[in-house]
């Protein structure tokens, strides 16, 4: 319960800064001294790096390195000697999704990042902030010469962030000056392409190359036999809840039902860490002996890489598959999900016919999976929230797991509060609370904003199916007045009908071609686990019908 303010409060708020009182009370509210402890240190962070460039200390670099290093000490665990959030590679695309023509923005860790292709076609990454008026470099344009243009005033920007044209200035002295002040850079990130993905470092390039950990890369990926599908999506819920989400093996044969797992196929699920030293600050390995199926492929194993990687293997005699998602943290309650479904064949006819289907047919059935869940895990997270910062309740309180099958999960969240510092390094002054609950379904179940409109595979398909469609619509009313017309002119009727059957065909294969395109828009409900009901059955037909 909070506690009411003293006469000695009220005096020491007309003294203090409204952003001090309000961190003050909030320890209060909590109960916690070293809550308090912790809210001061923010507090002198913040009052340095708002404070320091007014004194033309701290350039614009500097200024977002000292960001990332106070972000990453704000997130970090007191019992681990600090988890750096910001000192880790973090992949943000599929390279087949990304144009590079034209700048695009992602935000990693709340903060926005604008990418490109320069002229020699090597991908750039800088902040996604005109350091000139503070408007997005994302919304400008790649002129000529490769560079990054801001579309506000024109200001030019290389992939080192140095600022190349400032058109507000004439050629001279001023203008030279200009260009040499660090105001003038944009903070620039290491970014490269490595096994068809993006991957970004998001501190700023001020560390050697050599010195830069490795890529959490998949090594089966590289194998001459492997083919594999991809698939990005953007979803409404926290990175951590879609993380444990997957290492959670136990609740596919539910929640997939019909999907990708069977209720029958259900059985007592016994997991266990297998890392020699437990839970450490780079994850942890665990293994489920029996595995799917009913032991049907043999066991299942598990690593959690921190802090994005998780990935299931499963070895038999015939073939090597694997079940690989990244969990790339946004913005508080929002994430980025990449996962790849590798497959390594002894046989290379089951290769031949993996590539047969089209990349944008196979994410219409990787959406519908991902959807099995997606609405009670959005609202799981808010449940356990409200627990938390209301009820002050760990996770461990708010959930009651007593099985085995849990292991994973508790694992994760141990790894989350005793080494990550309770989660990623936001931005200082992010609001961290989870956003508002989604109130309709459809906004929950969005494929077009989360997907399709950054992919370029379905992207292009839903394109192509709407210039059919619009053909189709065309030969539809010509087959009909052509059957029509032989009708009036008394032509045999035979010729009517086949004209009549080719105006239906027209219009149902338009149909369908509406129906399939309504799937790469929003997701259908309810999800394959339970039969419709009659008023949900009704509603889905007039909603693809329209």
């Amino acid at each position: 319960m909070a506690t009411r303010a003293t006469p000695t409060t009220r005096t020491t708020l007309t003294t203090r800064s409204r952003r001090t009182a309000t961190t003050a009370i909030a320890g209060r509210a909590r109960g916690d001294g070293r809550a308090r402890a912790r809210a001061s240190e923010r507090w002198s962070r913040m009052n340095v790096s708002r404070l320091a460039p007014r004194r033309g200390m701290m350039t614009t670099g500097a200024i977002d390195a000292a960001r990332a290093d106070a972000s990453a000490r704000a997130g970090s665990s007191d019992a681990s000697g600090g988890f750096e959030w910001r000192s880790h590679w973090y992949p943000v695309a599929f390279t087949s999704d990304v144009d590079g023509t034209a700048p695009t923005t992602f935000t990693l860790l709340g903060e926005p990042l604008a990418f490109w292709r320069d002229a020699s076609g090597e991908m750039r990454c800088v902040a996604d902030r005109c350091p000139h008026r503070m408007v997005p470099l994302s919304e400008g344009r790649v002129n000529e010469g490769g560079e990054l243009e801001c579309g506000y005033h024109g200001w030019t920007f290389t992939g080192e962030g140095k600022c190349t044209s400032i058109p507000q200035i004439e050629p001279g002295a001023g203008l030279e000056t200009a260009l040499k002040s660090p105001r003038a850079c944009v903070a620039a990130y290491p970014c490269v392409e490595k096994q068809g993905m993006l991957w970004v470092y998001p501190t700023a390039k001020d560390k050697a190359p050599a010195t830069l950990p490795e890529l959490p890369l998949i090594p089966e990926i590289d194998d001459p036999d492997c083919v594999y599908q991809d698939v990005f999506r953007d979803l409404p819920m926290d990175w951590a809840t879609l993380l444990e989400n997957v290492m959670d093996v136990s609740h596919v044969p539910f929640t997939h039902h019909n999907s990708v797992g069977k209720r029958e196929n259900a059985t007592p699920v016994n997991l266990e860490l297998t890392s020699a030293d437990g839970v450490s600050a780079s994850g942890f390995q665990g293994m489920w002996q029996e595995g799917p199926r009913k032991g049907k492929y043999g066991s299942q194993y598990t690593e959690f890489k921190a802090p994005t990687l998780m990935r299931h293997t499963l070895r038999t005699e015939a073939f090597t598959t694997l079940t690989v998602v990244y969990a790339v943290p946004t913005t508080p309650g929002r994430c980025r999900l990449l996962a790849r479904f590798p497959f390594i064949f002894k046989s290379a006819l089951p290769r031949f016919f993996f590539g047969l289907y089209p990349q944008w047919f196979s994410h219409t059935n990787q959406n519908s999976i991902l959807e099995d869940d997606q609405i009670f895990l959005h609202k799981q997270e808010r449940l356990i929230e409200v627990d938390q910062k209301i009820k002050g309740k760990s996770y461990a309180q708010s959930c009651y797991m007593p099985t085995k099958a849990d292991v994973y999960v508790s694992a994760f969240r141990k790894w989350i509060t005793e080494i990550a510092g309770g989660g990623p390094a936001w931005p200082l002054g992010m609001p961290t609370n989870l956003p508002p609950q989604e109130t309709t379904r459809e906004a929950l179940l969005d494929r077009y904003y989360s997907h399709t409109v950054n992919c370029k595979s379905c992207a292009t398909a839903l394109a192509n199916i709407g210039k059919v469609r619009k053909v189709l619509r065309v030969l539809t009313f010509v087959a009909l007045a052509g059957a029509v017309a032989t009708f009036a002119r008394s032509m045999p009727l035979k010729y009517t009908i086949a004209v009549s059957v080719l105006s239906a065909v027209f219009a149902l294969v338009r149909e369908k071609l509406g129906g399939l395109a309504q799937k790469m828009r929003v997701g259908p409900y309810p999800p394959p686990r339970r039969p419709p009901s009659m008023m949900e059955a009704a509603l889905e037909q007039a909603r693809i019908a329209f």
